[in-house]
């Protein structure tokens, strides 16, 4: 792995939800005492402390290197999942990057909103 190839790197942290008794034993067992940080860093190159991360993109070469949560993600599906929390980061990455991806990505996820909108319409009348 070059280290002129820039990646997106997400780790993932498990807390207790506020108001969660820790004290108790078994705690951790209901799902619906726990919550998840996500931390998420653009780094040219991999260092050693990127390696432990469970999401591994790179912008690059547009690919997966890392997927612990679901490994039948493509690029483009985990892209747009960070692009909707973190889109001036990466707009402003892939715009250097390779600027027709973001706009042919930009304008796909603008259609799939379009879509879910029009379904939605439907459904209510």
């Amino acid at each position: 792995m070059s280290n002129k190839q820039i990646y997106l790197i997400a780790h993932y942290y498990m807390k207790p939800k506020p108001h969660v008794n820790t004290c108790q034993a078994g705690w951790m067992d209901n799902l619906d005492n726990i919550r998840y940080d996500e931390a998420v860093d653009i780094v040219r190159g991999l260092k050693p402390k990127s390696l432990s991360a469970q999401v591994i993109l790179n912008l690059s070469a547009k690919s997966v290197e890392r997927n612990a949560w679901n490994s039948d993600k493509d690029f483009d599906k985990l892209f747009a999942y960070f692009f909707e929390g973190y889109h001036s980061y990466l707009t402003s990455v892939m715009a250097q990057l390779d600027p027709q991806y973001l706009t042919e990505m930009v304008d796909r996820m603008h259609k799939e909103v379009e879509g879910a909108e029009i379904e939605n319409k439907a459904e209510q009348t």
